[in-house]
């Protein structure tokens, strides 16, 4: 049966040089960067669920889900970065439709057709690869409360409910992504700028074939660039990942070495060379300016002039402390030893923590939580009070016309979308409750020890904070999550129970991030006209894929190598599972001491809570204030206190030396050229930047195989220093004990 195409669908405009967007018919559309990047191009006939697509999605699901899990229980990081999965499917897409045979076999007296190879591979196909790919999420999250269980508590979990943890956990967010489809996909003000460089590399393989020539051949120079780059400020040259200009101009003042180191201090001044840094942290080249400049306005005004005053106040005995930690210390400035406070059976020794210290964190790292806690409360109150309003109004419309309205804001992209049926909302909802009772069922007979109840509140929380930091996510890029909050209400409701603690923060913080990982998929199909159906089938084959082979990989990992190795105890340059062991100190901070230990009425921490009406607060002065000043000022875009509280909780997490460069960045490239150079801005800018980031990772995963596990140096030289790779010396006489860095006598 053959199938109309309208003119719209089949007419594929290609930009001149000096077009503004990449189509006429988008030159009123209201988000400017989907103007510039997606195409309004659809073509109905294209073959989706090929056998192409089921090859090539199960395979990367394996090897990346695979590989990532190895690096899991590595020192260092390392996963295969989506754009080198999209180039990869896309030369063995490219092959397999060269050479696989094209016969076509009936079933059914020729009512049923099939073919290995069904015609040209076309980027719809290659797109669902994709999505199955970003749907395996490369390890499940909740694999480090899994590991975490057995390598610390002793509580191995039979394989069946292992798995099932990991799938239950990975498809709730699923069904919650489903169920706001309506609300956080279909209005074209919720476009996801985080898909767009994604759609960009797309256009440049399955396009025009000159224009894909070209524009192949500029990413293809701006990677090898990268990937001869940084092998100097990664390897060769580390001096060139931290140029801190204020401490070297200091010259040991003591002051100066605070202010500008960004591995040991606030960062202020501290420039980069390292692409890591530049874009990695604050996402600088994909982040509308907007939404850039509000975290920067944040980080300036908090880590580089509100936290250098606590520091030089001594407030909150910041001086017992490094300035710029994320660690847990005892009274007198070192690491906290948890395992002092600890009895046998992993509960609190009140009488020893008595003797030994209570834990203590750095200034910096309290107001952390305290932003973090501000920026998740404010985006609950920002999205009711900007976005409550239509959101009601979508609702009300979905119940009563189901999924029958297809157009609802006259989008050309919509427009193109209207013929493919739509997934009804029933499907999620009974995978939603599958998943909700497979997930009761584990946690009561699995040995996880959360109760049914904690599930649900968990649950409940991810699923109520889904539509405010989707809004969040959509129109900026940024996923503000509730960290800090799912720590603080598992810690509360089962203090004394760290592996109910594990499973609690696996099923609420987890959850939510899987679904808005979920919800941006969905816009990714949307945008490459992938039908909900099609949709539908490769996020769940990836989702569902990707935990069977995480366990499988774990559980040949931990039965091979020593768990003393893996927890650190046996030092090891191959094995050591961090990203576990920062589970297990969560578990113990927020399940053995709990919040009460922390923000009690007698803790020099309580004032924290203030945070929970801060949020909210400073949303509500500015909205009042939008509405007195009306559409004159936007003040959704020029103060918006989510992203302003998100920016500064990003630090001391992530080091403070990604902050200048990035915002150099972002004004030159998000900023400058958006504005005043828009028709190169369209051609090259995402290009670059994917380019700059492939060539990173494809640099990063050569240097890990070839010089990280032989343990390979480079010899040591002026630009490499061991200790102190941006040369910014201590002055160690003049700093207090916590500050104070001895070089080891052979680095």
């Amino acid at each position: 049966m053959s199938v109309e195409k309208s003119a719209e669908e089949v007419n594929v405009h290609i930009p001149n040089d000096d077009e503004e967007v990449i189509d006429p018919r988008l030159k009123d559309y209201p988000v400017t960067m989907v103007a510039r990047t997606v195409h309004l191009h659809n073509d109905p006939t294209e073959p989706i669920m090929t056998f192409r697509f089921w090859f090539l999605s199960t395979f990367w699901v394996i090897v990346g889900c695979g590989l990532s899990t190895v690096y899991y229980f590595k020192p260092y990081q390392q996963t295969i970065s989506s754009y080198v999965i999209q180039l990869l499917a896309w030369a063995m897409g490219d092959a397999m439709a060269r050479y696989l045979p094209k016969r076509e076999i009936s079933w059914f007296r020729g009512t049923f057709k099939w073919s290995m190879n069904p015609g040209p591979w076309n980027a719809k196909e290659h797109a669902l690869v994709v999505v199955a790919y970003w749907g395996s999420t490369h390890t499940a999250l909740g694999l480090g409360p899994l590991t975490a269980m057995e390598l610390y508590y002793g509580q191995e979990i039979p394989a069946t409910w292992g798995i099932l943890f990991l799938v239950t956990s990975q498809l709730l967010g699923y069904g919650f992504a489903g169920l706001f489809r309506d609300i956080l996909v279909r209005p074209p003000k919720m476009f996801y700028p985080s898909v767009l460089p994604n759609i960009a590399l797309f256009n440049a393989m399955h396009r025009n074939p000159s224009v894909t020539r070209r524009s192949l051949a500029f990413f293809t120079y701006c990677a090898t660039a990268a990937f001869v780059w940084q092998w100097f400020p990664q390897y060769i040259f580390p001096l060139l990942t931290s140029l801190p200009l204020l401490c070297w101009l200091g010259h040991g003042n003591p002051i100066a070495y605070v202010l500008g180191s960004g591995n040991y201090g606030f960062g202020v001044l501290d420039f980069s060379l390292d692409w890591n840094y530049i874009n990695g942290t604050m996402q600088s080249m994909y982040t509308p300016f907007w939404a850039s400049m509000n975290q920067f306005a944040g980080i300036f005004v908090a880590v580089w002039t509100i936290y250098p005053i606590l520091y030089y106040t001594n407030s909150l005995d910041a001086h017992k402390y490094p300035a710029m930690s994320s660690s847990t210390f005892d009274s007198k400035g070192g690491e906290y030893n948890i395992s002092r406070i600890l009895t046998p059976q992993h509960m609190l020794n009140q009488t020893a923590m008595d003797d030994y210290s209570p834990p203590y964190w750095s200034a910096s790292y309290v107001f952390c939580i305290f932003w973090g806690i501000a920026a998740s409360m404010s985006t609950c109150a920002f999205a009711l009070l900007w976005y409550g309003k239509d959101t009601w109004a979508i609702i009300r419309k979905a119940f009563r016309k189901g999924n029958q309205s297809d157009n609802d804001y006259d989008d050309p992209h919509l427009r193109l979308m209207a013929g493919s049926p739509r997934v009804p909302h029933w499907w999620y909802l009974a995978l939603l409750a599958v998943c909700a009772a497979l997930s009761i069922a584990t946690v009561e007979a699995g040995g996880f020890h959360l109760p049914w109840w904690g599930f649900i509140v968990m649950s409940v929380l991810a699923f109520a904070f889904m539509f405010p930091c989707g809004i969040i996510f959509a129109i900026s890029g940024q996923i503000i999550g509730m960290n800090f909050l799912t720590e603080i209400v598992s810690g509360s409701l089962f203090r004394g129970d760290p592996i109910a603690v594990l499973t609690a923060m696996t099923y609420g913080t987890q959850s939510l991030v899987q679904s808005l990982n979920l919800v941006i998929d969905f816009k990714f199909g949307f945008y490459m006209r992938i039908p909900e159906t099609e949709m539908f089938i490769g996020q769940f084959w990836g989702t569902f894929l990707g935990p069977f082979i995480n366990y499988a990989v774990m559980k040949v990992i931990m039965q091979s190598i020593p768990i003393s190795t893996l927890i650190g105890t046996t030092p090891s340059v191959n094995w050591d599972a961090a990203r576990t062991r920062n589970f297990y100190s969560s578990s113990v901070i927020w399940g053995v001491l709990g919040p009460a230990h922390f923000f009690s009425k007698t803790s020099m921490y309580s004032w924290v809570y203030y945070a929970f009406f801060v949020g909210p607060a400073a949303v509500v002065v500015i909205w009042l204030l939008q509405r007195r000043l009306g559409s004159k000022w936007d003040l959704e875009k020029l103060c918006n206190p989510p992203l302003i509280f998100y920016g500064i909780s990003l630090f001391p997490v992530y080091p403070t030396t990604s902050i200048l460069t990035s915002f150099i960045a972002a004004t030159i490239f998000m900023g400058y050229i958006y504005r005043y150079h828009p028709a190169f801005w369209r051609k090259y800018h995402y290009l670059l930047a994917v380019g700059l980031d492939c060539g990173t990772q494809v640099m990063s995963t050569v240097m890990a195989f070839a010089i990280s596990i032989p343990n390979v140096k480079f010899p040591t030289w002026w630009g490499n220093n061991r200790t102190f790779p941006d040369r910014c010396f201590p002055p160690n006489q003049s700093l207090p004990p916590a500050m104070q860095i001895v070089a080891p006598s052979n680095p």
